[in-house]
């Protein structure tokens, strides 16, 4: 009898620890996906019309679940492109990230936004704060680029 207690023990504690164990590891892992996508994004060859300022990540909410796990990368830019050009240049690039979320079409997931200031503000609740464009007075030129996983 007594066995068979410290064996259900043994068993529990170890259980335990493996829950404890995974809580851990997955902060590490999302961390790690994280970097993993934002050097993806940061090695892209824009085009010549399209100017990298900064580039920004962080896990956010994806308005799902509300597990705050998704992954975003957001890329601040500069061009002479206006909104829907810049969206269709973007998605005739090419793109194509090894590990990523992928529409339809395998292209990366992205939106892209007219900045209107230093802060990016996704529709979901999730916020960017970018200290390169805090110096800007035209922002008439600039964008967001989110990508998402």
């Amino acid at each position: 009898m007594k066995s068979k207690r410290k064996i259900l023990i043994i068993f529990g504690v170890f259980v335990f620890l493996a829950f404890i164990g995974f809580l851990l590891c997955t902060p590490i892992r999302q961390n790690a996906k994280l970097r993993s996508l934002e050097n993806e994004v940061a090695d892209i060859s824009l085009p010549i019309d399209i100017e990298q300022v900064a580039i920004k990540s962080a896990i956010g909410d994806s308005g799902g679940n509300g597990d705050y796990s998704t992954l975003r990368v957001v890329l601040a830019v500069k061009t002479e492109l206006d909104k829907t050009e810049l969206n269709e240049t973007i998605k005739n690039m090419g793109l194509s990230f090894s590990k990523h979320y992928q529409n339809s079409d395998n292209i990366p997931i992205f939106y892209v936004t007219h900045c209107e200031n230093s802060t990016f503000q996704s529709s979901r609740d999730f916020t960017l704060v970018f200290d390169e464009l805090k110096t800007i007075s035209d922002y008439s030129k600039y964008y967001f680029i989110e990508f998402v996983e």
